[in-house]
C-alpha cells in the first residue's frame, strides 16, 4: 500500500501540464472544470523514467541481493518461528522485526537504486533509475526515505546490543517488560532513528541550485548525463558541513554503544557463565558471536563507505570512481548478508537447514540435544 500510494503521489500526480491536456475534453463530457478536482493521472509521453546506466555490476547486483533477500529473510522467519530446539524465548520477535525491515530496506533499494559521485569537495547520493529517478519537486523525500534505511541499520543492532545486555544484568526486565512494551519502543526507536536520518538529508543535503552548478561541468564529463535530469541529495562542506557532522554524531554514537556493551557482554559471560548452566553460557557465547557477525557487516558496508565519501571529499581525498559506486552495491548486500549469518553461525538453525526435514523430524543433534535439555530463556 506504501509502495502503491508513493507511486501514484509522486509519479501520476496532476502537474499543470496534465490539466491544460484534459481540459477542454473533460469539460465537453462532464461540463466541469478539471481545475477544481483533485485526481491522479497518466500521460504515456511523460511517463518516461529516467535510467542512468553506471556499469553492468552497479545494475546487477543489487537486483541479485533484492532476490537472495526474498528467499533468506522468509527463510529466515521460518527457521526461527518452527525451531522448537532452541528456545529463543523473547528475542524471537526481535530477530524477526530484523528480518523484516530487511526486506523493506531490499524493496527500497529496488524501487530507489543509487550511486555515490564525488567531486573535490563534494559529495552526491543521487537516484540511477526506476520510478522516482526523474527529477521533481518531491524527488528528494524518497532519496531521503532510502538513506535512512542505513540509520535504521544502526539503530536496530542498537536495540540488539541492548536487548543482549539486560538479558545477562537483568533478565527479569526482559521477562516482564519486553512483550509488548519492549518491542513496540524498539520499532519506534528505529523509526525515529531513520525520521531523523532523513530529515537531514532532506533539509540540510537538499540539491541547492548552487550544488548543481557546481558539480555540472564534472559529472557530465564522468557519465554524459545532465546533473539537472536528475534526484539527488550533496553534501558541499562550505554550506553541509551541520548536516554531515549530525550524519556522523548518529554512526558515530551507534558505534560507540557497540563496543561499550559489546565489551561489558563479553565481560558478563566471563563472570555469570560460573553460574549459568553449560547449555545456557553455549547459547549466549553463539548469539553474541551472530550479533557480532552482524555488526561487522554494516560496518563494512555503510559505515566505512559512508565515511570515505563524507570525509574523502572534506579531505580532498579523490578515490578512483569505482569505490564509490561500490558503496551503493556494498549497502544493497546488507539485507540478505544479515540473516545468513545468523543461520550460518547457529548450529541449530545451520543444521535444520541442510538437514532433510523426515530425518530431522526423527534425530536429534548432539548439539541441539544440549539446547533443548534444560529450557533456556534468551
Amino acid at each position: 500500500m506504501i509502495v502503491w500510494g508513493s507511486i501514484d503521489y509522486f509519479c501520476l500526480h496532476s502537474a499543470p501540464d496534465m490539466r491544460d491536456y484534459i481540459r477542454a475534453s473533460f469539460r465537453e463530457l462532464y461540463n466541469e472544470n478539471i481545475d477544481n478536482i483533485n485526481f491522479v493521472a497518466g500521460m504515456f509521453s511523460s511517463l518516461r523514467f529516467f535510467e542512468m546506466f553506471v556499469n553492468w555490476v552497479h545494475y546487477t547486483i543489487p537486483k541479485i541481493s533484492f532476490v537472495l533477500s526474498l528467499i533468506s529473510n522468509p527463510l529466515f522467519i521460518y527457521l526461527i518461528c518452527s525451531n522448537k530446539k532452541v528456545l529463543f524465548g523473547n528475542y524471537r520477535y526481535l530477530l524477526i522485526f530484523f528480518a523484516i525491515f530487511n526486506l523493506f530496506a531490499s524493496f527500497a533499494d529496488l524501487l530507489i537504486p543509487v550511486s555515490v559521485y564525488c567531486y573535490r569537495y563534494a559529495f552526491v547520493t543521487y537516484v540511477t533509475d526506476g520510478p522516482f529517478s526523474v527529477r521533481s519537486a518531491y524527488g528528494e523525500i524518497p532519496l531521503s526515505y532510502r538513506c535512512a534505511f542505513i540509520a535504521g541499520t544502526y539503530g536496530i543492532l542498537n536495540v540488539h546490543f541492548v536487548f543482549r545486555y539486560l538479558t545477562l544484568k537483568s533478565n527479569n526486565i526482559i521477562n516482564e517488560y519486553f512483550m509488548p512494551y519492549g518491542l513496540v519502543l524498539s520499532v519506534i526507536y528505529v523509526i525515529v532513528h531513520m525520521i531523523i536520518w532523513s530529515l537531514i538529508d532532506y533539509f540540510c543535503l537538499h540539491s541547492a541550485p548552487e550544488m548543481r552548478n557546481y558539480i555540472r561541468a564534472p559529472f557530465k564529463e564522468l557519465y554524459n548525463e545532465s546533473i539537472d535530469d536528475i534526484n539527488f541529495v550533496a553534501g558541499l562542506f562550505s554550506r553541509s558541513w551541520a548536516g554531515i557532522l549530525l550524519l556522523t554524531l548518529i554512526a558515530s554514537y551507534s558505534m560507540t554503544l557497540y563496543f561499550v556493551l559489546g565489551y561489558k557482554i563479553i565481560t558478563g559471560l566471563n563472570i555469570e557463565s560460573i553460574t549459568m548452566s553449560k547449555q545456557t553460557t553455549q547459547m549466549q557465547k553463539q548469539l553474541f558471536k551472530a550479533l557480532a557477525i552482524q555488526t561487522i557487516i554494516p560496518i563494512c558496508v555503510s559505515f566505512m563507505p559512508c565515511s570515505l565519501s563524507f570525509y574523502g571529499a572534506a579531505l580532498r581525498i579523490d578515490f578512483m570512481n569505482w569505490v564509490y559506486w561500490i558503496s551503493a552495491i556494498a549497502v544493497s548486500m546488507f539485507p540478505f548478508l544479515d540473516p545468513m549469518a545468523i543461520i550460518f553461525l547457529l548450529p541449530a538453525l545451520r543444521r535444520r537447514l541442510f538437514t532433510p526435514l523426515n530425518k530431522e523430524r526423527n534425530s536429534v543433534s548432539a548439539v541441539t540435544h544440549q539446547y533443548s535439555e534444560t529450557p533456556v530463556g534468551i
